[in-house]
């Protein structure tokens, strides 16, 4: 084959590569652009993190006994400070937290890139790598720009991978042991992430990265302690206790590796092995021609390196399954080994491509193309299924004038910041009850009994003037059936619906005060101990 009928199929197969990998970036603004600024939450956790933003700027502190008015998130409050602090200026919450998850999730993006730029000279790899990560979007289940705390995180994960690669000097292990302690603040998990790499500095860098140990330790221990005190013990009830009674699923343990990763990402998994198992099978001699572009050489593979990103995605796959397998675990969990996953994608496919015998037959150049292009196809998908339908607009404008309009404190735990920022009334949220009572196979806390039965009494004594229930709820059946009656406002299912919202029925299952009942019977149907 001549050698611009070479030059031709590597030009027509960079082509193709780089035109399927704009989808997932034309698919990502899509929908971002059309839900950034919708005035409603997508996801009942957003609710419970905007409780946390408006507890901030009230000027309370967050980490308190828990009460009906307000209990906090088991997640540490650096992202809930950032985004209210954002807000205070320009006086959004919800825009506020989902602005700090964009422009987090798009700082993942450059500096997944930036990394497999560094190692590979390459541009279309870095790109490549990049896009893999946004193809994931759908995996994750749209969590990427909600107001969530796991952009945040991811970004800063990222951030400290890319300064412990270029950490020469005790300066760098410095800033990798300050990133590590404001990714704690961020979630918890973070830790560890970087557990296994941590072990590897000590065993093998002692001499320079005994500061980055220094700096975590005074950094954690010092502001733990200050916190745990000033709140009375309750950070640490809630940041290490309630995180810790949490059980675990073995189907969930399962379908990670089978649906959330090894499933969907097969192809990616394959190149990123192939870069973890290159040193040893002796793949890495040096071909200055042999890759994408054709005309820098690539540098991956020195042994210092090569153990960093191995023990960087163990860290990451070791941390995804954990925190997946957990119950409550949602696939927002999986972000971080799918970041890991996008680097380690990009230095396999670099790696394939600098062998000698891939320049020799620019034929399988152009099969490593379709191969990565069927990767990307098999991770399409619909943008409609993660935006609102006109119809749920609608509906959700319709329940805010239905608050703003009702005079006492409107019960609807799974959208708990409504009754708090259009009635003036702060109320828990139902992921808080969750964590007290139990529901996440965990022991049940004496505060879950004793909130459970005040809902119920104010039920009772009618002190809601409406109950809203977007899913059931445990517990307060029997006091509803007694003293509320369920609203005949339409057919719901005249409406059209969306993935997206399919959680929130509130307007199905709305519930107003009986005209008549028997209080002394709705008393009696319930007790601490049910």
């Amino acid at each position: 084959m001549t050698p611009r009928n070479m030059l031709k199929i590597k030009k027509y197969s960079n082509i193709l590569v780089f035109s399927i990998t704009l989808v997932p970036l034309i698919l990502f603004f899509f929908v971002t652009w059309n839900r950034l600024s919708l005035p409603f939450v997508f996801e009942w956790g957003e609710s419970a993190g905007l409780n946390q933003i408006n507890r901030i700027l009230s000027g309370a502190d967050l980490y308190v006994q828990p009460a009906l008015d307000f209990t906090p998130l088991v997640y540490t409050p650096l992202y809930y400070y950032l985004s209210a602090g954002i807000s205070a200026i320009i006086g959004n919450p919800l825009f506020s937290a989902r602005a700090v998850s964009l422009v987090s999730a798009i700082g993942s993006v450059v500096l997944i890139g930036r990394v497999v730029q560094k190692e590979t000279k390459n541009n279309l790899l870095a790109w490549i790598s990049g896009m893999f990560f946004l193809a994931c979007f759908a995996l994750g289940d749209g969590f990427y720009d909600l107001a969530r705390v796991d952009s945040l995180y991811i970004l800063f994960v990222l951030i400290a991978f890319d300064v412990v690669l270029g950490a020469k000097y005790k300066t760098g292990y410095l800033v990798f042991g300050l990133l590590v302690v404001i990714g704690f603040f961020i979630k918890q998990s973070f830790i560890i992430v970087f557990l296994p790499l941590h072990i590897y500095l000590l065993l093998k860098h002692r001499e320079n990265s005994w500061t980055a140990f220094t700096i975590e330790i005074i950094g954690l221990v010092v502001p733990l302690y200050i916190i745990n005190r000033y709140t009375n013990g309750w950070f640490f009830y809630y940041i290490f206790d309630l995180p810790g009674e949490h059980g675990y699923s073995l189907i969930s343990a399962v379908n990670f590796w089978i649906s959330d990763t090894i499933g969907p990402l097969g192809i990616g998994f394959v190149f990123c092995l192939f870069f973890l198992l290159a040193y040893k099978l002796d793949f890495l001699s040096s071909n200055p021609d042999a890759i994408v572009e054709g005309k820098k050489q690539v540098q991956v593979g020195s042994r210092d390196h090569w153990l960093v990103y191995l023990l960087f995605l163990a860290g990451a796959a070791g941390t995804a399954w954990i925190t997946r397998s957990s119950n409550g675990g949602g696939a927002n969990n999986c972000m971080v080994i799918y970041s890991a996953l996008a680097i380690g994608f990009g230095l396999g496919v670099g790696l394939v491509l600098r062998n000698s015998w891939v320049e020799s037959s620019p034929w399988f150049y152009g099969f490593i193309a379709i191969v990565i292009s069927i990767q990307f196809v098999g991770l399409f998908y619909n943008p409609f299924a993660f935006l609102p339908t006109k119809d749920e607009i609608k509906l959700n404008e319709q329940m805010a004038e239905r608050i703003s309009n009702t005079d006492l404190q409107v019960l609807i735990p799974y959208r708990s910041h409504l009754s708090d920022e259009l009635g003036g009334r702060p109320q828990i949220h139902i992921v808080n009850l969750f964590e007290l009572t139990g529901y996440f196979k965990g022991e049940i806390q004496p505060a879950g009994y004793d909130l459970v039965e005040k809902i119920r009494n104010k039920i009772c004594f009618q002190d809601y003037g409406m109950v809203v229930l977007d899913q059931p709820v445990p517990w307060i059946e029997d006091q509803l059936e007694i003293a509320y009656e369920q609203e005949e406002l339409f057919e719901y299912s005249v409406f059209s619906s969306s993935d997206l919202l399919d959680w929130q029925r509130g307007l199905e299952r709305s519930y107003t005060q009986r005209s008549s009942y028997d209080l002394n019977k709705c008393l009696e149907s319930f007790s601490v101990k049910n």
